[in-house]
C-alpha cells in the first residue's frame, strides 16, 4: 500500500495506516475489511494498543484466541482505557478462563460502576458458572447505585424463577405494575411466572389484562396463546391464534412456525380440523404469492381429503421454475397414487429437463418406465444408465447401478453380477445390493457360501428388514439347514407389513421339508389368498400330497 510522503517516520506510518484502517472498516459490513491496515500497524509499532483492540473486534466470533490475545496486549499498553478492559474481560470469557474473567469484571464495576452493561455481563457470567445468588446479588447492587432499569430487572427476575424464588419475582413485578399500572409486558411477565407454577387462572387473569391494554399487540397474544396451549385450551388457543394470523404486524415466519406446531399436533389437528381450515385459509388469503404458504395450504387441502383441489394447487406451483423442486415432486407423487401413469411420466420429464442432473429422478422414471414396460426394455435401461451417469456422491451411483442389475441379471446374470460389484464398490455397505445378489446367486445355482455370507451381511446392516431375512432363510433351506431357515423365516413373517406372499410360500417350503404337512399346507394355501401364483401353489400341494406320511 502506497503511503503519502510526509508522512515520513514509524509513528506517522502508523498513525496513518490506523486511520485508514478504521475508515475502511466503518464503510463496510465486514467487520475484518480493516484487518490488513491493523496488522501493517502492528508490523511498525507492535505494542500498539488501539491496533490490538480493533483486532481483537474484528476476530469477534471468528477465533476465540486471537480475540484474547489481542485485547490483552491492548490492556496489557494501556490498563486505564476501560473499553480496553472490557474487551479482555471479555476475552477471557471466549476462552474459558472464568476465574479471571470474574476478577477483571469485579475491577470494571469498581472503575465503572455508572454502566449498566458491566453488571449484566457480570452477573451472566457468575449466573453461567453456577453462581446465580452471585449473580443476582451483583444486579441488587446494580438497582441500589443506577436506579430501577429494566432489562437487569427482567434478567433477575429470571434468575429468581430459576433459583424457585417465586414469591420475590412475583413481588417485584406487583411493584412494577403499581408504579406503571398501563405496563403489559410487566403483566405477561407476572403471567408467565404464574403458569410456570400452575396458578393458571392467576396466569389468565395477568395475561388478558395485559390484552386489555394493548390488544392488537402481538407479544400480548402471543403469551396468551401459548399460555393455552399449555393448559390444553385448543378452542381458546386457536382463537387467539387466528388474531394472530389477522395481525399484520406478525411476521409471516412466525405465523408459518405456529402453524406447523399445529399440524404436527395430530389430535390438535384432527379434532379441531375446521378451526385449523380457518387459520390455512387466513394465510392464503394473506400471503397469495407465498410458495411456503401455498405448499401448506395445498398440503392442508389433502389431509381434508380435497386431493384433486390440493393436486391443481400443486401444479401451479410446480409450473414456476423458480418454486423449489419439491412441488414437481409432490405432484409426481399424488398422480402416482391415483394411478395415472401417463401424467406420472410426464411430469417427470418436466423435472428431468429442469433438473438434468439429478440422479434420483432419472431412477424414479426407470422405476415407473419398468412398470408400466416390463424388464429388458431400453427406455428402462437408459434410464438407469443416465442415473449412473449423473449421480454426484457414492450412495446414489451404487443405488443407480444396484437398479441396473436388477433389471438384466436374470437375461444376463454375468452382467447383472459384475453390475453389483459396481455398486458394492461405491457403497460396501449397501444392503440392498447384497440381499439381492445373494438371492440371484442362490437361485442360479452359484456359490450358496458365498451367498449367505452376502445375505448375513445384508441382514447385520438392516436387521428388521423382512425381505433380507427371508433371502437368508431360502439360503439356508437351499442348504439344506432347514431348522435355521424356519427360525429366520418366522422372523421375517412376524416383521412383514405388507402381506407378502413370497414369504408365505418358502415358510410352506421349509415346513414341508421338516415334514410338517399339516402346517405346510395351511401356509401353501395361505400364500394363495396373499396373491402368491395358483398355479405354483397347486404344484406345491401336489408335491407336499405324494410326501411318505
Amino acid at each position: 500500500m502506497e503511503i503519502p510522503e510526509h508522512f515520513n517516520n514509524d509513528s506517522l506510518r502508523a498513525a496513518y495506516l490506523y486511520t485508514e484502517g478504521v475508515r475502511v472498516g466503518s464503510f463496510s459490513e465486514d467487520p475484518m475489511a480493516g484487518l490488513p491496515y491493523f496488522q501493517m500497524v502492528l508490523a511498525i509499532d507492535s505494542t500498539h494498543a488501539p491496533a490490538h483492540y480493533r483486532l481483537s473486534q474484528a476476530y469477534l466470533f471468528r477465533n476465540a484466541q486471537k480475540v484474547h490475545d489481542h485485547a490483552r496486549r491492548a490492556y496489557a499498553a494501556d490498563s486505564t482505557n476501560l473499553d480496553y478492559l472490557d474487551q479482555y474481560a471479555y476475552s477471557l470469557v471466549t476462552i474459558g478462563d472464568y476465574a479471571k474473567a470474574k476478577a477483571n469484571y469485579e475491577k470494571l464495576l469498581r472503575l465503572d460502576p455508572k454502566n449498566p452493561a458491566n453488571y449484566r455481563t457480570a452477573a451472566i457470567l457468575y449466573a453461567s458458572t453456577n453462581m446465580p445468588h452471585m449473580a443476582i446479588s451483583i444486579l441488587d447492587s446494580a438497582e441500589h447505585k443506577l436506579g430501577y432499569i429494566e432489562e437487569l430487572a427482567r434478567y433477575r427476575r429470571e434468575l429468581l424463577v430459576r433459583l424457585r424464588q417465586h414469591d420475590r419475582a412475583i413481588g417485584e413485578l406487583q411493584s412494577v405494575i403499581a408504579n406503571t399500572p398501563r405496563n403489559a409486558e410487566a403483566h405477561i411477565s407476572l403471567g408467565e411466572i404464574y403458569t410456570s407454577i400452575g396458578k393458571d387462572s392467576l396466569a389468565e387473569a395477568s395475561y388478558r389484562k395485559a390484552l386489555e391494554m394493548s390488544p392488537n399487540n402481538p407479544q400480548v397474544l402471543a403469551a396468551l396463546g401459548d399460555h393455552y396451549y399449555r393448559t390444553e385450551r385448543n378452542a381458546e388457543f386457536l382463537a387467539v391464534t387466528k388474531e394472530l394470523f389477522l395481525n399484520d404486524d406478525v411476521e409471516l415466519s412466525r405465523k408459518l412456525s405456529i402453524y406447523d406446531g399445529i399440524v404436527k399436533n395430530e389430535e390438535l389437528y384432527r379434532r379441531n380440523f375446521f378451526a385449523v381450515n380457518t387459520l390455512a385459509s387466513i394465510l392464503h388469503v394473506k400471503y397469495p404469492g407465498d410458495y411456503e404458504v401455498a405448499e401448506r395450504y395445498a398440503l392442508h387441502l389433502v389431509r381434508g381429503g380435497k386431493l384433486e383441489q390440493s393436486l391443481e394447487s400443486f401444479k401451479k406451483l410446480a409450473a414456476d421454475p423458480a418454486n423449489p423442486k419439491r412441488a414437481l415432486y409432490t405432484v409426481i407423487d399424488m398422480e402416482k397414487y391415483l394411478g395415472r401413469k401417463d401424467s406420472v411420466l410426464h411430469y417427470l420429464d418436466v423435472a428431468i429437463e429442469r433438473h438434468p442432473k439429478d440422479a434420483d429422478l432419472h431412477l424414479r422414471k426407470g422405476y415407473e418406465l419398468l412398470d408400466s414396460l416390463g424388464i429388458n426394455h431400453r427406455a428402462v435401461e437408459g434410464s438407469f444408465r443416465k442415473a449412473i451417469e449423473v449421480a454426484a456422491d457414492s450412495v446414489t451411483k451404487s443405488n443407480a447401478y444396484a437398479a441396473l442389475a436388477d433389471q438384466l441379471v436374470e437375461s444376463n446374470p454375468n452382467k447383472g453380477f459384475r453390475l453389483y460389484r459396481k455398486a458394492l464398490d461405491f457403497n460396501p455397505d449397501n444392503s440392498l445390493v447384497l440381499n439381492n445378489w445373494a438371492y440371484f446367486i442362490c437361485e442360479m445355482g452359484g456359490d450358496l457360501d458365498k451367498a449367505l455370507a452376502m445375505s448375513s451381511r445384508a441382514c447385520e446392516l438392516d436387521t428388521a428388514n423382512a425381505n433380507n431375512l427371508d433371502t437368508k432363510a431360502w439360503i439356508l433351506f437351499k442348504m439344506g439347514r432347514t431348522a435355521e431357515a424356519k427360525s429366520v423365516i418366522k422372523l421375517a413373517i412376524s416383521l412383514d407389513t405388507t402381506g407378502e406372499p413370497t414369504f408365505l410360500l418358502h415358510y410352506a417350503d421349509i415346513l414341508a421339508a421338516e415334514g410338517e404337512k399339516f402346517m405346510a399346507e395351511i401356509y401353501y394355501r395361505r400364500a394363495l389368498e396373499a396373491g402368491e401364483d395358483a398355479t405354483v401353489v397347486e404344484r406345491r400341494l401336489q408335491q407336499l400330497n405324494q410326501q411318505q406320511p
